[in-house]
């Protein structure tokens, strides 16, 4: 019903934003990693949206990007799993990390989520794993599912063996790389360590 709503955000606070448009304010229930991207009062902003619908209410929810907003409808697919689970899951994972923890089967991550435990994280990868691995290769992007190039392969293994989640050791992996601060095996492996310790 509603795709996007644009505004000047109004206020905010833990969860939840108002966003001001033509003098309707409307609220939205949000991730905390869209709390944390809209900055401050009186910013222009546009967050896409969902409209829930319940016997006893209608609630908006906000997302920064559409990226979240898909991951956020596929978790409400889960059994079990309404939106306020959902929006926790997304407060405590960004998108492309959880992506990879479905992909990767890494329940240990997803289950060290606040109010996230190891039946729900386990549930999630069961009924996700392969519509997550399926759309990123629709899309062509694979959303830091896989770790780029054979040194960044490499070093993930090698990060693995020495106790990493894969979802850990991967996430480790691409930060480096992305930096563009390492090239040669020995010294990927040692940044992303050190990231990681930190």
């Amino acid at each position: 019903m509603y795709s996007y709503i644009t505004g000047t955000l109004a206020d905010m606070e833990e969860g939840k934003v108002v966003i001001d448009n033509h003098g309707i304010g409307y609220e939205l229930n949000v991730s905390s990693y869209t709390l944390s991207k809209v900055g401050q009062a009186g910013r222009q902003v546009k967050l896409f949206t969902h409209l829930g619908v319940t016997d006893d209410a209608m609630r908006l929810y906000g997302f920064w990007s559409e990226e979240e907003k898909v991951m956020f409808l596929k978790l409400i697919s889960v059994s079990g799993i309404g939106p306020k689970v959902a929006l926790q899951i997304l407060s405590g994972m960004d998108v492309r990390t959880l992506a990879l923890a479905i992909v990767n089967s890494d329940s240990k991550s997803l289950a060290r989520i606040k109010g996230i435990g190891k039946k729900t994280a386990e549930r999630v990868i069961v009924e996700l794993k392969e519509r997550v691995e399926a759309d990123a290769e629709e899309s062509g992007d694979i959303a830091g599912i896989n770790v780029s190039g054979p040194i960044g392969q490499e070093a993930a293994a090698v990060l693995a063996s020495l106790g990493l989640s894969r979802t850990d050791a991967a996430a480790a992996v691409n930060k480096v790389l992305a930096s563009g601060k390492a090239t040669k095996l020995e010294e990927v492996i040692t940044l992303a360590l050190r990231s990681v310790d930190k």
